[in-house]
């Protein structure tokens, strides 16, 4: 779909056949999380797989351990000194901060009298 359609059609397909999967095994999935996921794997024009090796190449240590094998990246991160600047929203809840989108976004600043 990629190579013949364009980066649209093949998150159109992923989004459709996630469905398909979840579907076919009775589990409803709200469509925003499936529109996340193809909105993901294509994010940069391409294909990027969901898995292990799809977060492999993030820089944020915190969100790579959000996905699967924490150990493994928490053991990389410390060896190879990584570090986190907290601009994930998945490195952001990791640490129990507030996400920067949505309310999380701005601060209401009122005057004291």
């Amino acid at each position: 779909m990629l190579t013949l359609y364009g980066v649209e059609a093949a998150r159109s397909t992923i989004i459709r056949e996630l469905s398909g999967v979840f579907e076919g095994h009775g589990i409803k999935v709200d469509p925003r999380h499936l529109t996340l996921v193809g909105d993901w794997m294509t994010r940069a024009g391409g294909f990027a797989p969901f898995n292990r090796n799809g977060f492999a190449d993030k820089t944020s240590p915190f969100a790579k351990m959000s996905f699967e094998t924490t150990f493994g990246f928490l053991r990389d991160a410390v060896c190879e000194g990584g570090a986190d600047d907290l601009t994930s929203p998945s490195a952001r809840i990791s640490v129990g901060k507030v996400n920067r989108v949505g309310t999380g976004m701005f601060d209401v600043l009122t005057p004291v009298a």
